[in-house]
């Protein structure tokens, strides 16, 4: 009987040890587990806001003149009235002025504004103004030794007459050397038949 309970006790406490064996290495496991976070799978988002204008950006204003057909350029500070804005916003802009120019709305600026360039570092806008050539009057001065009539911007030549300058009278010399305006057509053909005769 002693074998018997000896028999018994021994497959008691190897039990005991297997199941504390189990229970340890069980929370061992589960204590791994909470410590490494679980790698989910990430889905990738665009986290790139879209580009709107700023003040370290280059702002590029060119100028043309649509009676020279010259083009200036300048670099400037962003407007006020562009800053923040989307490329799209920047063409819905310019549309509107456009619209508001060509309805006589805008007196005192360019013709027409369109966006020619849009990057994050540079903005490229271009102004156009026509206005040189819807201004009536021309002025007239003497250039080479030339009666020369230049539209009213007085750098745009108009027309070479060829009347040679130095066969006038000297106060019409003076007077040509100087250069003056004429308001229109008519007193411009007038003044050029006096000259020539």
């Amino acid at each position: 009987m002693k074998k018997k309970y000896l028999f018994m006790s021994s497959f008691f406490v190897i039990g005991t040890i297997f199941t504390l064996m189990f229970f340890w290495s069980y929370k061992v496991y589960d204590k791994s587990t909470q410590e490494v976070p679980v790698e989910e799978e990430a889905n990738t988002v665009d986290t790139v806001t879209e580009l709107r204008t700023n003040a370290s950006m280059k702002y590029v204003l060119e100028t043309y003149d649509d009676t020279t057909g010259v083009v200036t350029s300048e670099e400037a500070e962003v407007p006020e009235e562009l800053a923040g804005l989307t490329r799209e916003e920047l063409e819905t802009f310019f549309f509107q002025y456009n619209q508001s120019a060509a309805e006589g709305g805008v007196t005192d600026g360019p013709d027409r504004k369109e966006l020619i360039s849009f990057s994050k570092d540079r903005i490229v806008v271009r102004e156009t103004y026509s206005g040189a050539e819807e201004e009536e009057g021309f002025f007239l001065k003497s250039e080479n030794g030339e009666v020369v009539i230049f539209h009213r911007d007085q750098v745009t030549p108009y027309e070479n007459t060829g009347i040679q300058a130095d066969v006038l009278p000297e106060d019409e010399q003076e007077k040509l050397r100087e250069g003056f305006f004429v308001a229109d057509e008519k007193e411009l053909y007038s003044i050029l038949e006096n000259l020539s005769s």
